[in-house]
């Protein structure tokens, strides 16, 4: 099944900042995927995720710049987010700007999910995409993550303590840059992108909150998230990607989790010519081969992140997808993209 994931222009706010700084031509560069300056302050204006996500890459390899995607995420403010930003930064504590973010990220982003977990003296604020048929979306993925450490920065300010970043693709910049970026240890090939970072302060008043700006952005973001749900096989689709490393991803779980009866999830299946075991089926495929040719991963831990049982099954449920196996068909991609 072939993605149709959404996402705001003002995602790649101040790109043509960046690319003037590398000394290209923003309006060339853009005009190639059907953008103008005036579309990167859209408030409204969405365009498919895959072409976000080559636009950085094609900027990245014309600029000769192979921390694009990084510089850019390192550059932006909560003008990234429109309004979702506005919210954030009127939300009375941390936590209940977490929240905002999981609520309303369909709004700024179609195709990920953001989320948190607390884990004694630690705090991991974990991504989730859910595309993986898109061919090397890394410079994507540190845009995206290195936007989010700087707004952490902005929005905690003394109170952000971050312990590592986790990448779950391979590097594509050397590791001093990293460390010159986010001074702090920076791990790759890991199941999740993540920052990973102190606990204590999710409950802290945030001096800027505005009650009034936040509810009236609030209640902007809930009138027009209606425009952004997802039809049921992306509803699915989503929650599929979120169960599958704890192998809860059932079609009796997914049903429960919607709160509908498993018979009219299959039948709601049916109606759009989607069979649930095919569907997660190609879901794993479609993570498998972006894990193979993006991370050096084990397939042992793989195998246990896509929900199977074991390594074995793993291996079987490729080969019959792919004709090979997943250690051939890393070898092979991986000797495509360097030739």
């Amino acid at each position: 099944m072939e993605n149709h994931f959404l996402i705001r222009t003002n995602a790649l706010n101040k790109i043509d900042q960046l690319i003037t700084s590398l000394n290209g031509e923003p309006s060339t560069l853009l005009q190639k995927y059907g953008l103008n300056l005036d579309s990167l302050n859209s408030e409204r204006d969405t365009m498919p995720i895959k072409d976000v996500v080559h636009l950085i890459n094609y900027c990245a390899k014309e600029c000769e710049c192979p921390d694009f995607g990084l510089r850019l995420g390192c550059m932006q403010d909560f003008q990234i987010l429109g309004p979702l930003g506005i919210l954030l930064r009127n939300c009375d504590t941390p936590r209940e700007a977490l929240y905002a973010v999981r609520n309303f990220m369909v709004f700024h982003n179609q195709s990920e999910l953001w989320d948190y977990q607390e884990h004694g003296d630690i705090v991991i604020l974990y991504r989730q995409e859910y595309f993986h048929d898109i061919p090397d979306s890394r410079q994507f993925k540190e845009l995206s993550l290195s936007a989010s450490f700087q707004l952490c920065h902005i929005l905690l300010g003394s109170h952000f303590k971050c312990l590592r970043l986790q990448f779950s693709h391979s590097p594509i910049s050397t590791m001093s840059n990293y460390k010159k970026r986010f001074n702090t240890e920076v791990l790759f090939n890991q199941e999740h992108d993540a920052i990973v970072m102190e606990n204590g302060f999710l409950d802290r008043p945030l001096n800027q909150s505005n009650k009034a700006t936040k509810q009236h952005t609030a209640n902007y973001l809930q009138r027009i998230k209606s425009d952004y749900e997802f039809d049921i096989v992306q509803q699915v689709t989503t929650l599929i990607q979120q169960t599958l490393g704890v192998q809860e991803a059932s079609i009796e779980r997914i049903a429960e989790l919607l709160e509908i009866n498993k018979r009219t999830l299959q039948r709601q299946l049916k109606e759009r010519d989607v069979v649930f075991r095919e569907l997660i089926n190609d879901i794993r495929i479609k993570n498998a081969c972006w894990f193979l040719q993006s991370s050096t991963m084990d397939i042992t831990i793989l195998s246990a992140i896509l929900g199977y049982n074991d390594v074995s099954g793993f291996s079987r449920a490729f080969k019959k997808s792919k004709g090979i196996s997943p250690l051939k068909w890393r070898k092979e991609n991986i000797s495509r993209q360097s030739s």
